[in-house]
């Protein structure tokens, strides 16, 4: 599965920037974890469900969207989160965040993203919950 190795994927465009890369196996091999970091918007919401739908479709485990390094998300970065949480509920499976920036934690709280799905502010603290 081309998804289950470290990958990279990168999407450039006008400034704009979004780094995914997925991780299995190790000491969290319960879960499915993600980590981007860049921006999350209408440039780059397509790599971003590229990378989150396949491991909901085909592992059976639970994700873990580490946006971290996450700068900014625009409303088709929300939709790519909503997307996810949906297909992760389609297929009965658990979707968290890890989120430690005041913007997106706002962001998340504002637009009431934050009632739909588990957030946590460290990747330690997702994992113990899952």
């Amino acid at each position: 599965m081309p998804w289950a190795d470290d990958i990279a994927i990168f999407c450039q465009g006008r400034a704009m920037e979004l780094d995914v890369s997925s991780r299995v196996g190790g000491s969290w091999a319960g879960v499915n974890i993600m980590r981007c970091s860049g921006n999350l918007d209408l440039e780059t919401v397509d790599i971003f469900t590229g990378a989150a739908l396949p491991p909901l479709e085909t592992d059976g485990k639970p994700l873990i969207i580490d946006l971290s390094g996450v700068s900014f998300i625009d409303s088709m970065g929300l939709s790519g989160l909503i997307a996810a949480l949906s297909h992760a509920r389609e297929v009965e499976l658990g979707l968290d965040l890890v989120v430690n920036t005041e913007r997106v934690s706002r962001l998340l709280s504002l637009t009431g993203v934050d009632v739909l799905m588990p957030i946590h502010e460290s990747l330690q603290g997702a994992l113990a919950s899952n």
